[in-house]
């Protein structure tokens, strides 16, 4: 086996990896529910009296989206990590498109979509290490501590 099909084989596990699958998901997941809130904010004017209730679902629906790789691999901190950012990415991505259509986007949000990537990166790094210690505070807390043995101590009998 040559170099470059080893190479080639690493890339397919992780093309076909579930934790690049999950984060795609939610990714796609994410970008919905912004396409959704932009176009109901810009293009349906009957939900500008309800505005805040109107934001209030779609902050909901962003949450839940938000919680896909969370709720996947909860005890797995590395690829919660992997698969969170990797969701955001696609989120980023579609944030730098949506940036382009919709013109005072980024003025509106006071958010590029590097900042945005940065910010999902921060939020699913806090959630994974947060994950990281409560499993390993768990593990500890299940741990037995060793009991001592009761040490017996001979004493030689004096005669009489």
């Amino acid at each position: 086996m040559s170099a470059k099909s080893s190479k080639a084989r690493g890339l397919l596990a992780v093309c076909y990896s579930p934790v690049i699958h999950t984060g795609l998901f939610a990714g796609v997941v994410l970008v919905g529910v912004m396409v959704g809130s932009l176009y109901v904010a810009n293009r349906m004017p009957k939900f500008d009296e309800v505005a805040s209730l109107r934001n209030l679902v779609f902050y909901g629906a962003f949450v839940v989206a938000l919680s896909i790789p969370i709720a996947r691999y909860l005890f797995s901190p590395w690829k919660l990590f992997v698969a969170g950012v990797t969701g955001w990415a696609v989120l980023a991505g579609a944030y730098a498109g949506a940036t382009m259509f919709f013109e005072n986007l980024m003025n509106r949000l006071n958010i590029t979509p590097f900042h945005l990537l940065m910010l999902g990166g921060l939020i699913y790094g806090l959630i994974s290490v947060l994950s990281w210690v409560a499993s390993s505070m768990v593990v500890l807390l299940r741990r037995t501590a060793p009991v001592p043995r009761a040490r017996t101590v001979e004493v030689a009998r004096q005669k009489q």
